[in-house]
């Protein structure tokens, strides 16, 4: 029998469960302020919900019911009745910002996400991804079809560079010679800003040639067509030669057997033995500790057949292809560094 202190707890914890399992709610509604850009409408001042419903074409009373919400979140703030302000957490949803996360909200609380965590169960019962039963196919396939999503998704990727490469590029020197190869690099934004911090240096933006052709747009647009070649293929099969190569994410969306080949490449194609395989990835901490690896890793599950490691995992898969881990930078944002070398 349950203790009365216990029995006490009772309604309370039921009530938490409840906000837990309703967890899909609040990037719903994110979602959906996001697409219909209120934070824009709200970037010169508080507005009535009358006069947001009015530019965004959206009835009044479900507009103000979903940004009550939200202000309950510090997303949005009803700073009077029916009157609502942008907060630190909205403003970072403006589209016209330069480190908005606009992009990045619009790819990972899609309707798209929505069905592919509904069928979980589906990964934990068989092993194979819910985004293949929900799409008939992989996630990069897809992206590949289907042109939106493409955009969608290579938009959202050069959103996360943006917030996450500059802690990196603050405490690693990639140096100021040779080439850099970024595998996997999508529009290039990872290797741009490298190149400018670092004049010396070359660059290779290498990915899939429907991806690679994004980069060639930015890579011309920041001045630096004259010191980056921008290269499809495909990176199962072969890399380009370079001196180092720079991988962002990229290790995490694959199991150990396609890491490895990967690694691999890039160990092959090295033109020399001083080069280094920089991993910029996530790592999962100690158990029982909060932290966003672990949730980005049931992305991994569901999506892409992919995980999040531990340092000694990624020091393992590198040992496997080849690689002797050098040393790990942790940075100011979630991403660490994983220097590698020829073992």
């Amino acid at each position: 029998m349950s203790s009365p202190a216990a029995q006490n707890q009772g309604p309370a914890l039921f009530g938490q469960i409840i906000m837990l399992s309703r967890g899909y709610a609040p990037p719903a509604c994110l979602y959906a302020a996001a697409k219909l850009k209120i934070a824009d409408l709200l970037a010169s001042g508080p507005k009535p919900i009358s006069e947001l419903a009015r530019a965004s074409y959206t009835n009044e009373d479900a507009l103000y019911r979903t940004l009550r919400a939200l202000a309950s979140i510090d997303v949005f703030r009803e700073t009077e009745s029916r009157t609502f302000a942008n907060t630190p957490l909205s403003e970072a949803i403006r589209s016209d910002t330069p480190n908005s996360a606009r992009d990045a909200v619009l790819f990972v609380s899609d309707p798209l996400h929505m069905n592919v965590y509904g069928q979980l169960t589906h990964t934990l019962e068989t092993g194979e991804t819910a985004f293949k039963k929900v799409s008939g196919m992989g996630p990069f396939e897809f992206f590949q079809r289907n042109d939106e999503e493409n955009k969608l998704f290579n938009a959202a990727m050069t959103s996360i560079s943006r917030q996450f490469i500059q802690p990196v590029i603050d405490v690693y020197d990639f140096g100021e010679s040779g080439t850099l190869a970024d595998i996997g690099g999508g529009h290039g934004a990872l290797l741009a800003a490298v190149l400018e911090r670092h004049r010396g240096l070359h660059g290779i933006v290498f990915d899939a040639p429907y991806v690679a052709e994004g980069a060639k747009l930015l890579i011309e647009s920041r001045g630096l067509a004259q010191r980056c070649q921008v290269i499809g293929g495909d990176f199962f099969k072969s890399v380009p030669s370079a001196d180092s190569y720079v991988m962002k994410s990229i290790i995490h969306d694959w199991d150990d057997a396609r890491s490895i080949a990967i690694l691999k490449n890039c160990a092959s194609a090295m033109r020399g033995p001083d080069g280094k395989v920089i991993l910029l990835e996530m790592l999962i901490g100690p158990a029982n500790e909060p932290g966003l690896a672990k949730w980005i890793d049931i992305e991994m599950l569901a999506v892409a057949a992919g995980r999040e490691r531990t340092a000694s995992e990624y020091e393992e898969l590198l040992l496997k292809a080849g690689l002797k881990l050098l040393r790990v930078v942790r940075t100011a944002s979630p991403l660490a560094v994983i220097e590698a070398v020829k073992g």
